[in-house]
């Protein structure tokens, strides 16, 4: 699936090449500082497969509790957050996490599966139909 997306204030679109319309959500800590919100949503696609296509965004490094870096790309203007891309050893065989909530084509996608919903808040339901993992899957 093709899609297309950006910033909320139109400064930074990108392009990307998803293998299938599922995105995650993503319960962690973590995940609702930087959304803002009870999760965030996110779509995986390889990062041969995904490019920037107007502006330069602003990047943050962010180590999870695993050790793994990943640089958080976000909009110096309006502040949306639009992705998180593999560093280091995860460069060349890692994923761009898309925050795909920014897609035009995001009613069409469908949440699959839900992580780290040990830290869901307990006014949230889980979705019908989606796998649930208490941690991120290894």
């Amino acid at each position: 699936m093709e899609i297309t997306g950006g910033c909320f204030c139109g400064a930074i679109e990108y392009e990307a090449e998803m293998e299938s319309p599922v995105f995650g959500i993503c319960h962690c800590r973590d995940c609702q500082v930087f959304s803002g919100s009870a999760f965030r949503t996110s779509g995986f696609v390889s990062p041969d497969k995904f490019r920037f296509t107007r502006g330069e965004p602003a990047y943050f490094d962010k180590t999870a509790d695993s050790g793994a870096v990943r640089r958080m790309a976000f909009c110096t203007k309006c502040g949306s957050h639009l992705c998180s891309l593999p560093l280091g050893d995860e460069a060349d065989a890692g994923y761009v996490s898309i925050r795909v909530a920014t897609s035009h084509q995001f009613e069409q996608m469908t949440p699959g599966f839900e992580v780290f919903c040990s830290s869901r808040v307990p006014w949230q339901q889980g979705i019908e139909g989606s796998t649930e993992f208490e941690k991120m899957p290894g």
